[in-house]
């Protein structure tokens, strides 16, 4: 019995050594691998300060920043508006029968923009016409009756109360004249109205209407405005608008046509919107022939704040990587260090530093 027992123990004794040996090189593998990432087997650089050689400046053209004082100014947006722009509308009601402009043409004071239906004024221009014969023709009886009761009267051989009837009836003739005189002119101005005429020089912007349209009073059937006379409508922040006078110049810019030139102003409306919190002011346009300019285009007047300090650099020193704007400055020692600097607005050939920079630092320009 003891000799069957005794290979079993051996088996499990060679099995407990063999999970041992495997445990323990898997350690130590371990071990190994973190020692080489941890650069145990690695040459380790002495701590300490280690110079760098910085490219020399000798050679290279250097330029001065400048520092200059200036106006700061706060970008104002708007549109540009006709300063007259005209709604043309009928005072009838009547149906259109002819438009003559379309958009984009220009008309002249005095032009017929529009023709409307007169066949309804006309017959009733014959209608009063024929009413005033009527009433001419009663009146020249009525008078002669009258004159002839009155001489009549005289001898006394009618009645005071019969002469007053007869009178009445001849005034009431007269006053018929006249109101049927006063109709036709009124039929007559009306039938002016069917045909309307621009009141000044313009450029047709928009149509409202075609032929056959029902056109009635205050319905707009053509817009017509002054391209000569424009303006720059621009909201200004309510803080700001206290310090902007009526004839001061501001400068504006239109990017659609590239202009940018000054612009006085013309008005400013002298109420707050209350959505906004700003204050509507308004600029004279300049007239340009090589670049027109149309309502709508939207425009920017720059509003003076204050003074302020500005360093500017020409734009070929910066060189950028990236989104990031750096420059080489030339230190005491002859040498050029690079430094990281925020730009803004570009004028000319130079741009404005707002940091990294201070006035009178040297910088290099790219080597060529």
């Amino acid at each position: 019995m003891h000799t069957e027992q005794r290979p079993g123990k051996v088996a499990r004794v060679v099995g407990v050594v063999k999970t041992l040996v495997t445990v323990t090189l898997a350690l130590a593998a371990l071990a190994l691998f973190l020692a080489w990432m941890g650069g145990a087997f690695h040459e380790k650089v002495p701590p300490g300060i280690a110079t760098v050689e910085r490219p020399k400046a000798a050679g290279r053209t250097l330029v001065t920043t400048e520092r200059t004082v200036g106006m700061e100014t706060v970008t104002a947006v708007g549109s540009v508006q006709p300063r007259r722009k005209t709604d043309v509308a009928s005072q009838l009601l009547a149906s259109v029968r002819e438009i003559k402009p379309r958009p984009g043409d220009r008309v002249k004071a005095g032009d017929v923009l529009i023709v409307l239906d007169d066949r309804e004024l006309v017959a009733q221009q014959r209608e009063a016409v024929a009413s005033l014969a009527a009433t001419e023709a009663d009146l020249v009886t009525r008078k002669a009756n009258y004159l002839r009761i009155k001489e009549l009267g005289r001898t006394g051989t009618v009645s005071a109360e019969e002469i007053n009837n007869v009178e009445g009836a001849f005034r009431v003739a007269e006053t018929q004249v006249k109101r049927a005189k006063e109709t036709i002119n009124r039929i007559e101005v009306q039938i002016t109205y069917t045909k309307i005429a621009a009141s000044t020089d313009g450029l047709v912007s928009d149509r409202f209407a075609e032929p056959g349209d029902l056109a009635a009073p205050g319905k707009p059937l053509l817009a017509v405005y002054d391209p000569n006379d424009l303006e720059l409508q621009v909201n200004v922040p309510e803080s700001l608008a206290a310090g902007i006078l009526v004839g001061q110049k501001l400068g504006i810019r239109i990017d659609a046509n590239n202009l940018a030139t000054t612009a006085l102003v013309r008005e400013i409306v002298p109420q707050a919107q209350q959505a906004s919190r700003s204050v509507l002011v308004k600029l004279a346009l300049p007239q340009s022939s090589s670049n027109p300019i149309l309502p709508g285009m939207y425009g920017r007047a720059a509003i003076p704040v204050g003074r302020v300090e500005r360093v500017w650099l020409p734009q070929s020193a910066v060189q950028q990587i990236g989104q990031l704007d750096l420059v080489e400055v030339a230190g005491t020692d002859g040498t050029l260090s690079r430094r990281f600097v925020r730009v803004g607005r570009v004028a000319d050939d130079k741009v404005e530093v707002l940091s990294g920079l201070s006035p009178g630092e040297r910088v290099a320009l790219p080597a060529k």
